[in-house]
């Protein structure tokens, strides 16, 4: 039994891990994991390679779906399913599993603790593509046509064709912060995935913009897929609970997360060394003396914008520093 649970972490790159074959034990029974294994394929594909008959097999494939473990798409025009791409995807899914149990929010929890570290490490070590980046408040972008249309996350919204919105999983299952839940947004493809679920609910193009504003609000951070061009969620994360914004500060593990392409900027002669953007900073990259001004720590800035959100003074703000090609293209 043990052994096709150990298959399927080793297809999300973590065959060594000593909690993800007990994650896959609780969200797949045994049979179902044998099924998830010979994965990508159509239901009548999965039928013929298993030998059963075809509306048990699209019966499994329609729980595993509903449980996360599986994904649908299309090819010539039939419904294709595969497995999780990655180890982040299966933890989001899952974790939305309505009838979750908490056993599996605690393994969870621990693996993000534990065998998750390794992985972040080796991708900063390996200096792989970071999963995930920071997307700017677009208010505090110095000059505004800059800012590239993946970038801009009320852009990214106005062109949207569908938006729904999902709980945060990591707060969810962490549970060290307060900060509102109800605040994942999820974009076109990905919205379309969690309405068919049952994980999201769709809203309007205000609805959408309001949680963005709520979020700043909430000293939350702007996150989408690290791919030019590919939005399927913008996240509002924290720094106590994120399964990427918590491992930013640490150096071993930094390569989780892109920085945006900005930089806060103080303007000395404008600071009144109030120290609100000190105080809201997610990385703690800026510091307030006295009644001297704000000071950037270029290293630890990722670029959210937090900082100009707060500021009584326009005294702070971002900046380009990094050129468009910084964000990854689809390979």
């Amino acid at each position: 039994m043990d052994e096709v649970y150990r298959e399927l972490s080793k297809k999300l790159m973590l065959e060594h891990s000593r909690i993800l074959p007990k994650i896959w034990a609780l969200v797949c029974s045994e049979k179902e994991a044998v099924l998830v294994n010979l994965l990508p394929g159509t239901s009548e594909e999965i039928a013929a390679r298993t030998g059963k008959p075809l509306i048990e097999v699209q019966g499994m494939l329609n729980a595993l779906f509903h449980k996360g473990a599986v994904f649908e798409g299309v090819r010539e025009g039939k419904t294709v399913y595969r497995m999780p791409r990655h180890i982040v995807q299966f933890h989001d899914a899952s974790i939305l599993w309505p009838e979750a149990p908490q056993g599996l929010m605690d393994l969870w929890v621990e693996f993000m603790d534990t065998d998750y570290l390794a992985l972040l490490e080796m991708v900063t070590q390996l200096k792989l593509p970071s999963f995930m980046r920071v997307l700017p408040i677009d208010e505090a972008v110095g000059a505004k046509d800059q800012i590239l249309a993946f970038e801009d996350a009320q852009k990214i919204l106005q062109d949207a064709k569908t938006i729904a919105v999902t709980t945060c999983v990591c707060r969810k299952s962490i549970k060290k912060c307060d900060a509102p839940l109800e605040v994942c947004l999820q974009i076109n493809r990905g919205a379309e995935y969690a309405i068919k679920r049952g994980t999201g609910k769709q809203i309007t193009l205000q609805e959408g913009l309001g949680i963005l504003k709520q979020s700043e609000d909430a000293g939350l951070v702007h996150l989408t897929e690290n791919i030019a061009g590919r939005v399927n969620a913008i996240c509002n994360c924290c720094t106590c609970c994120c399964e990427m914004l918590r491992y930013i500060s640490k150096e071993k593990t930094k390569g989780v997360l892109a920085p945006s392409r900005y930089l806060a900027m103080v303007d000395v002669d404008a600071c009144t060394a109030c120290g609100a953007c000190a105080d809201i900073c997610p990385t703690g990259a800026i510091a307030q003396d006295g009644d001297q001004p704000a000071h950037v720590d270029a290293e630890r800035c990722i670029g959210c914008g937090l900082c100009a959100s707060v500021c009584p003074v326009s005294a702070i703000g971002l900046e380009e520093v990094r050129p468009a090609d910084f964000i990854p293209k689809k390979g």
